[in-house]
């Protein structure tokens, strides 16, 4: 027993080699992001069938003009904060007491621009009225994300993990009492309130040390500016994102019901469950690919991410686009499986994003992210251009769609720009493994006559076991860290 648990703690505690801290920094923050988004999308299927499509849809709205705005306060400070610590740990301090001031300012900034703005872009009454209660949530939510900076800078991201899935444990849990009790958006905000400020809190306990420091000492109008100077590529680039995520159910919402809106949020939040796993990926690759001067080096460790999406994102696309009307069916009931199209349409979104936010990761590693950007405000306008002529005409499936095209826009747009600077190619990447592992799996979990839970854990264990027979060079080298 004692050996064993020494050797879960160097996989899954401690950083050994590259390849090890990859794969438990990705273990970790993939178990947060799914753990997190699990436990959302509980709150969100209940929330569904308590407050019903009307109700919901006025909630996901307000929360998605929110979104809209959060990229202000970060506005790419957490990624500069990672990377100038990583490369100069002496001056932490100063860096991020003028980080801290930084986003305390633009946090004041977005608030005011949410309250001067939402009565211009929200119709819904009550969306309006939710909007008011989850400025708070904003705010907490945040400043915790913003803490995550000092966890993956020392690469440690278990403790965002704990921070992060106690989060939406005490979201989850509030949500359901409030729920329980009265049917009313209004009140679910507070579970949203009440969920950031644990999780805030919990990182100043955790982070207190590092964060007790002479601000006064530190803080420096010239440094604040230096900073913004750097992180302001990040932050359009953020902004443009959060459009691109968000402006299809503002776009469904001025053109249809509350009740489409719902609809088509019950497809996009079953998705964004996944989103985990390529967000988790990226971070995980960001801290190293800091640390690192050499071309080569760089290369390496972009065709072991490139591997990882690839090994992943494969036996999601394949499973979900199989199984999508059992998946509806079993989550949000009969009623809802006319929106089974869009959830095939959107999930070739997901090996895409795989590949291409962990690109977009390296590139804010190398301070390159900013050479993205015109290409972000092309897609961001083909977005919105193709929702305004296709949604009236063919509803949330146009969005659906519009959502897996402009992922490979992105990908696209991320690998050229890398290319100028960094000598990888995706000919390099052996991915023939992967393409027959998950045919083979989608070929038996579609033939298999039982319940979906099944189907789902049989064809996880046979794409695997599929890759072991072939003898797939990766997930060998995982198993052989151990």
């Amino acid at each position: 027993m004692k050996n064993i648990k020494n050797q879960l703690q160097k996989i899954f505690l401690k950083n050994i080699s590259e390849e090890q801290t990859l794969f438990k920094n990705s273990f970790w923050l993939a178990i947060s992001r799914f753990g997190g988004s699990i436990l959302r999308a509980i709150l969100i299927i209940y929330s569904f069938r308590v407050l019903g499509p009307d109700l919901q849809g006025s909630f996901i709205t307000a929360m998605s003009f929110i979104m809209i705005f959060s990229f202000i306060p970060d506005f790419g400070l957490t990624a500069i904060v990672i990377r100038e610590i990583s490369k100069n740990y002496d001056n932490k301090s100063k860096i991020l007491a003028n980080a801290i001031v930084a986003v305390t300012f633009l946090l004041i900034l977005s608030i005011i621009l949410i309250l001067l703005s939402k009565n211009i872009f929200i119709k819904n009454n009550l969306a309006q009225k939710i909007i008011n209660l989850l400025i708070l949530f904003l705010i907490f939510d945040v400043l915790r994300e913003f803490l995550y900076a000092l966890f993956r800078t020392y690469e440690k991201m278990e403790l965002q993990a704990a921070s992060h899935l106690l989060t939406n444990f005490i979201l989850l849990t509030t949500g359901i009492i409030i729920l329980s009790l009265y049917r009313s958006p209004i009140l679910l905000s507070y579970a949203y309130i009440i969920g950031s400020i644990v999780g805030f809190l919990f990182n100043i306990i955790i982070l207190l040390k590092d964060l007790t420091i002479k601000y006064s000492r530190y803080v420096n109008i010239k440094e604040i500016i230096a900073l913004l100077n750097k992180s302001w590529p990040i932050g359009i680039a953020n902004f443009l994102f959060l459009i691109i995520t968000y402006i299809d159910i503002l776009i469904l919402g001025w053109f249809y019901p509350s009740k489409e809106v719902g609809l088509y949020s019950a497809v996009v939040k079953l998705v964004e469950v996944l989103y985990f796993f390529p967000a988790a990926l990226g971070m995980s690759i960001f801290p190293i690919i800091a640390k690192k001067n050499h071309s080569q080096e760089i290369t390496q460790t972009i065709h072991n991410g490139i591997n990882y999406g690839i090994l992943l994102s494969l036996p999601m696309f394949v499973g979900i686009f199989i199984l999508a009307e059992d998946i509806i069916n079993l989550l949000y009931g009969i009623e809802y499986l006319p929106a089974s199209l869009a959830l095939k349409l959107i999930t070739f979104a997901i090996p895409l994003n795989f590949l291409s936010l962990t690109l977009i990761e390296v590139l804010i590693a190398l301070d390159k992210r900013k050479e993205l950007l015109i290409y972000d405000i092309f897609i961001v306008l083909i977005n919105f251009y193709l929702n305004v002529m296709l949604v009236p005409q063919f509803s949330y499936f146009a969005s659906s769609f519009i959502t897996s095209l402009c992922s490979f826009l992105s990908l696209v747009f991320a690998a050229f720009i890398l290319k100028k600077y960094v000598h990888f190619s995706f000919k390099n990447i052996n991915y023939k493994n992967y393409v027959l592992a998950a045919m083979l799996m989608g070929i038996i979990i579609y033939y298999l006559p039982s319940h979906l839970i099944f189907k789902i854990i049989i064809g996880a264990l046979s794409y695997f076991g599929l890759l072991l027979l072939l003898k797939d060079e990766l997930l060998l080298r995982i198993l052989k860290h151990q």
